[in-house]
């Protein structure tokens, strides 16, 4: 039977499920989006440079994507820090509130159709913006209170990790259990990254902007399960 202390914030399995979450949300965006990053920065800077010469109104959106995330996460990380070092917001909280801004992002682009205005209309401006700024929340989440934990969205750093992990298994036999579970942890974040991705192309042929349902319920799965504030401090 599952136990549902696995799903604790500071259990490996947390970042496995926002790793997840995270492409599937990425993969929506850039299958219903103009080709847009809201979680992966790199990919954004990535696809402007290709689009700033030939397709300037989808250029015009990733640099919108840019302003937004830096703005966001400035607002979140300054937000974040200080109410819980006052202790007057817990991780639940802030997994809640990611699932409410991934659930307007799914409102707004599943009722407003963003394919249908273009790369620079109100829907699609709002609905990128939405998502950026859930995505931005779930970096400062795992930058402030689960920095013990693998990075959801950087799977380079986390590839890496997962190759020098598997070099120190073999060159380091005295902590080959370490290693192990090193591996394995990474492989988990990845393979939960790729399986993310991999429905959410799946689900989008079949429900478009509904998919989103998904990581909205995995959110709010995690935000259900953690404890109180008196619980985390004590």
């Amino acid at each position: 039977m599952f136990n549902i202390s696995a799903l604790h914030y500071s259990r490996p399995l947390v970042p496995v499920l926002l790793a997840f979450c995270a492409c599937f949300i990425d993969v929506v965006c850039i299958l219903g989006l103009f080709h847009t990053f809201t979680a992966f920065i790199t990919g954004t800077l990535v696809v402007l440079c290709t689009e700033v010469f030939h397709k300037s109104d989808n250029a015009a959106l990733k640099i919108f994507v840019l302003v937004m995330f830096f703005a966001s996460t400035l607002f979140w990380f300054t937000a974040v820090s200080r109410l819980v070092s006052e202790r007057r917001v817990s991780v639940g909280h802030l997994f809640a509130l990611e699932a409410v801004l991934v659930a307007a992002f799914m409102l707004v682009a599943g009722l407003g159709d963003p394919s249908a205005g273009g790369p620079l209309s109100p829907v699609t401006l709002t609905a990128v913006g939405l998502s950026t700024i859930a995505m931005a929340l779930q970096n400062v989440i795992m930058l402030t209170i689960l920095n013990r934990h693998v990075p959801t969205t950087m799977m380079t750093g986390n590839s890496l990790k997962l190759v020098l992990g598997v070099s120190d298994y073999f060159a380091h036999p005295e902590n080959r259990a370490d290693s192990r579970a090193r591996i394995v942890h990474q492989a988990l974040v990845l393979s939960a990254f790729a399986g993310g991705g991999l429905l959410a192309g799946f689900l989008m042929n079949h429900f478009r902007f509904w998919a989103l349902g998904v990581p909205v319920t995995v959110l709010l799965l995690l935000a259900m399960v953690q404890p109180k504030m008196e619980a985390e401090a004590a």
